[in-house]
């Protein structure tokens, strides 16, 4: 273990599964927990403030990397918000149709 967690009681963590375009589903709970994160504690409240870890497969991947990845002054690149726009602006890139 990382010595900054060998002294706290426990380390917290957000798992999301992969399975496709159903990415949308931990990206629809997950913009609704952030937006209910910050009613409590303001505008610039994001979901990787609350998690020492966020991992992912698959399509999970894709979003823990949107919530995580920083972007201007360190802080994450997305709101949680914008994983569903970036999904249905990109579906057929990243999940292309066999015909």
């Amino acid at each position: 273990m990382a010595a900054s967690y060998e002294k706290r009681e426990k380390i917290t963590v957000l798992s999301i599964d992969g399975g496709g375009i159903r990415g949308i589903i931990p990206g629809t709970i997950l913009a609704f927990l952030e937006s209910k994160l910050q009613e409590l504690d303001g505008p610039k409240a994001r979901i990787a403030d609350y998690f020492d870890i966020v991992a992912g497969t698959s399509t999970g991947g894709l979003v823990t990397t949107m919530i995580t990845a920083p972007g201007k002054e360190g802080r994450p690149m997305f709101a949680a918000k914008d994983i569903n726009d970036f999904y249905f602006k990109h579906l057929p890139k990243i999940f292309p149709q066999n015909r």
